[in-house]
This record gives C-alpha cells, sequence and structure tokens, in this order.
C-alpha cells in the first residue's frame, strides 16, 4: 500500500517500461502541503478520501469518507471518481473518469493535488516544492512572497532609471454573498477561474499573484498611469462577461479595481500597496464594478 511520505529511491537498472509508469502525488493545498505520496502500478487502487481507511486519507470535511480512485491501467494512470458529494474535478472540469496527465490538478473537496509522472520524477517534486514557496496553492499564481520581492526588483529599477510602474490591485464584489449562496467550494472556482482567465493576458515582463483571500495584484512595469486605466478596463470588462458555472449555477462575477502609481518618494513596497489599497476603497465607495486611481 502506497503511504504519504514514500521516497523513490534512484534505480538505473530500471526499464524504460517502469520508468514511464513512476508518479507521484503532491499535495499543493490542504493539511500537508507539500507532501507526497508514491504511486505504485502493482496496486489495484488507490483510494482517496477522508475516511482512516483510504489509503490517502485527507483532513477535509468537504471530501467524501471514499471520494476517487486511482488505477493504472495499459495506457496510463486513471482517477475515478466515487459519487462523491462535491465531485473530483481534473484540470478545473468535473470529471467521472479520466486519464491523468503529467501536471494534471486534482482537486478533491478542498484539497488540491498535483499529479506528476515522468523520467525524473525526484526532479520533478523538487520542481514543484521550489514552486510551493512562490505559488498560490489554490489558484496557481504568484503568492504574496513573490510578488513582494518581484516588487521590490521592479522598484528599485524605477529608483534608478527614472521609469514608471504601475499596480492594479482588484477584488471580487460581493465574494462572501457568493460563498453564502453557493457554498465556500464555489468560491474557490471562482478564485481559480479568475486567475486562468487573467493569467493569459499578462505578459512576460509583468506579474500576476493573489494577494490573499479575493484579492489579486497586477504588477504593469514600465506603464504609466493613462495606460494602466486602459488595461483595467480590459480586466474589468472580460470578468464582468466571463461565464463562471459552478455545479450547474451560473455565478456572475465583477471586480472593482485601485491603481497605484509609482513616486520617487515611495520607501516601500508596502507604500505602493497602500496606494492602490486606497484607490481600491474609492472604486468600492462608487459601487460595484468600478474602477479608480
Amino acid at each position: 500500500m502506497p503511504k504519504a511520505g514514500d521516497t523513490d529511491t534512484p534505480n538505473h537498472a530500471r526499464s524504460k517500461a517502469k520508468l514511464v509508469t513512476d508518479a507521484i502525488l503532491v499535495t499543493l493545498r490542504g493539511r500537508a502541503i507539500g507532501e507526497r505520496l508514491t504511486l505504485d502500478p502493482s496496486e489495484e487502487k488507490v483510494v482517496i478520501g477522508r475516511d482512516d481507511e483510504a489509503h490517502l486519507s485527507i483532513a477535509d470535511d468537504s471530501a467524501s469518507r471514499f471520494h476517487c480512485e486511482l488505477t493504472f491501467k495499459e495506457t496510463g494512470w486513471f482517477i475515478k471518481d466515487l459519487s462523491s458529494t462535491n465531485g473530483t474535478y481534473v484540470g478545473g472540469h468535473l470529471i467521472d473518469s479520466a486519464l491523468l496527465r503529467d501536471g494534471d490538478i486534482i482537486k478533491v473537496g478542498a484539497t488540491i493535488f498535483k499529479f506528476l509522472s515522468s523520467q525524473n520524477i525526484e526532479a520533478a517534486y523538487h520542481e514543484e516544492i521550489y514552486a510551493l514557496t512562490i505559488t498560490d496553492g489554490l489558484t496557481q499564481l504568484y503568492n504574496r512572497r513573490y510578488l513582494e520581492d518581484f516588487m521590490e526588483r521592479e522598484m528599485s529599477r524605477c529608483r534608478r532609471h527614472g521609469r514608471p510602474m504601475t499596480i492594479m490591485l482588484f477584488d471580487i464584489d460581493g465574494f462572501k454573498a457568493v460563498n453564502d449562496r453557493f457554498g465556500h467550494l464555489s468560491g474557490d472556482h471562482v478564485l481559480r477561474s479568475i486567475g486562468d482567465k487573467l493569467g493569459r493576458r499578462i505578459r512576460r515582463e509583468e506579474a500576476l499573484a493573489r494577494l490573499g483571500g479575493d484579492e489579486f495584484v497586477v504588477v504593469l512595469p514600465e506603464t504609466n498611469l493613462e495606460d494602466a486605466l486602459k488595461f483595467a478596463e480590459i480586466i474589468r470588462k472580460s470578468i464582468e462577461l466571463m461565464p463562471i458555472i459552478f455545479d450547474g449555477w451560473k455565478i456572475p462575477i465583477t471586480v472593482s479595481i485601485g491603481i497605484g502609481q509609482y513616486q520617487s518618494e515611495m520607501n516601500s513596497v508596502a507604500d505602493l500597496i497602500a496606494d492602490a489599497d486606497a484607490a481600491l476603497y474609492r472604486a468600492k465607495a462608487k459601487g460595484a464594478n468600478q474602477i479608480s486611481d
């Protein structure tokens, strides 16, 4: 039986067929972030759930006692939902059964795993552990730690070269009401959906991070206030129009956005975030679905 915390022993004598079956689950969100479960293809099945008898028992009240199971077949690892209450999600999609691909994100209740399967599973695992230090487990966006380091570097460049920089701070209008009406799992789905949507709009030299709760930050180096306002309107409108469906319900979502602009007298990252936060407060004061600077 596989156990959480198992480690693989390097063995250069393994056959090619054995290498491609190597797989692990890494916990991205839950009670044991970073913990790994080594999957053994010789096992008949690996059951995940909150029951102590599950192969991988998770302390998660939103997971069913026996939530889902993984099995190895000729074509690879498959995951199957076991008629769970809240469903099993792979890559954000509700599934009955699915073939897992390297890098797939699996959601069981409020717990999130990443499926890794490669010929160098140890390297993949350690890369994932590093990623956990700079990314948010739920949305896979950058976290506050990375955000602050990135902003500090960009603010230093602004001081040296006199270049512009703006940030957008936004949160979801009425997010608590979404959780109250549809359940907290719906709130998680909304946050991931927004992260996925915006992640495709951010350029390499910019950064998108989840600050915490339902707050997000977009850092826009080399961008003045006028251009930041235009981009904020694109973001506001795209979120307003995006379809978010959870458990058969269409959830209407809007955001309010505050824009902060770097000023030479700012001494820290906190100063710039505070400037954007004050702008967000002004946007909220005008009502939902607004932008302010």
